[in-house]
């Protein structure tokens, strides 16, 4: 896998977590503001619970992003380490095929002399 589309990846992986964390901000604001609205919590009270809840939210989210993140990365490597055997399983049936055709080119060589 070329660098740019592990880069894409990890960037996705990132965006995804940044617009998750958003909304759930915006969640997290509109039942407070609820329970503000209806008496159930004071202002102050509602906001440092706000606080409180998007923290504890980010937080979270970074230990998931970072988790996810490192997932990926374990899979690009895995990946990468397979596609090098590959690639070397590829390149010694070639260089078998090519010694066989040399051989069979040197025995046709023998009889035409």
């Amino acid at each position: 896998m070329d660098k740019i589309t592990k880069v894409g990846i990890l960037g996705a992986a990132a965006l995804i977590g940044a617009g998750l964390a958003a909304l759930s901000e915006e969640r997290i604001r509109e039942f407070v503001k609820e329970k503000v609205d209806t008496g159930a919590l004071s202002k102050e009270e509602g906001k440092m619970l706000v606080e409180d809840l998007v923290k504890e939210t980010k937080k979270q989210r970074l230990d998931l992003e970072k988790n996810i993140v490192e997932k990926i990365r374990a899979t690009v490597l895995k990946a990468d380490k397979e596609l090098a055997n590959l690639e070397d399983r590829i390149a010694e049936t070639k260089i078998q095929e090519l010694e066989a055709e040399l051989e069979r080119m040197k025995s046709l060589r023998k009889t035409e002399k």
